[in-house]
């Protein structure tokens, strides 16, 4: 994206400081992604507060990469970890409770900042995209994970006329997803497979880019394609496998 344009609908109870903070947010985004602010529409609201965005950018044609390239044996790759934005939603949730229950005025959040962050200020991981680059490594597919990891893989997967296996062990999940899931008795994989929210990029790329992708950090391997016979797996540490379903967001039940 090299432009945006802004358009917001605002109720008479928002004071011209609030709006303000709004724009301090869009200008700190701009300034992070190297994007101009190069207008938009403002308008009355009887609801509350509307926000919308139109990102307008250019790209060329052999550098696009889309959403049905993947080939069996193509390596599954991710950035960032997975589940903490939803986490750190469930852990909102649960202290808004508290505070209706108990009129805490201050919860105490300390020790999960990051799956607060992740939840609160997701931030796209552009520097990957620049790594990649910078390494002549052209993904054969990918997506952006925003409906959760499972949904996203399964999109590649049926665009791509593939299968797939990921290993439980190398699906990453930082520190502070895992703890709270245990305090909700959740398995960790299952926020990070189906939690959604995540902004991480997942992709494909051939099997004879192994060591290259190896060498761009912040970039981890869950798995594999295969042929679109063997289904949608998740395979455990103790080599059981158990079909992926897509439960996040935007399925089609």
């Amino acid at each position: 994206p090299e432009q945006v344009l802004i358009s917001l609908g605002i109720s008479s109870r928002f004071v011209l400081e609030q709006i303000d903070e709004i724009y301090e947010g869009i200008y700190l985004a701009c300034e992070k992604y190297h994007i101009d602010l190069v207008g938009g529409d403002t308008t009355s609201s009887l609801t509350g507060l509307t926000i919308g965005v139109t990102a307008v950018g250019t790209v060329k044609k052999e550098d696009i990469i889309k959403r049905n390239g993947a080939g069996p044996n193509d390596l599954i790759c991710v950035t960032g970890d997975f589940g903490a934005s939803f986490m750190g939603l469930q852990l909102l949730e649960r202290e808004r409770k508290l505070f209706e229950k108990d009129n805490v005025t201050q919860p105490d959040l300390s020790g999960y900042e990051y799956i607060l962050g992740k939840q609160l200020k997701p931030e796209f991981p552009v520097s990957v995209l620049t790594a990649l680059h910078d390494a002549d490594i052209k993904p054969s597919s990918m997506t952006d994970v925003s409906d959760g990891l499972a949904s996203d893989l399964i999109h590649i997967c049926k665009l791509s006329d593939t299968g797939c296996r990921i290993y439980y062990s190398k699906v990453p999940v930082d520190y502070e997803t895992s703890k709270l899931a245990e305090e909700f008795n959740i398995d960790p994989i299952t926020p990070a497979l189906n939690g959604g929210e995540d902004y991480e990029l997942l992709f494909t790329v051939p099997l004879e880019m192994l060591e290259k992708v190896q060498a761009v950090q912040s970039v981890k391997i869950i798995g594999h394609m295969t042929s679109p016979d063997f289904g949608y797996l998740l395979v455990g540490d103790d080599g059981s496998e158990v079909r992926i379903t897509a439960q996040g967001w935007g399925q089609k039940k």
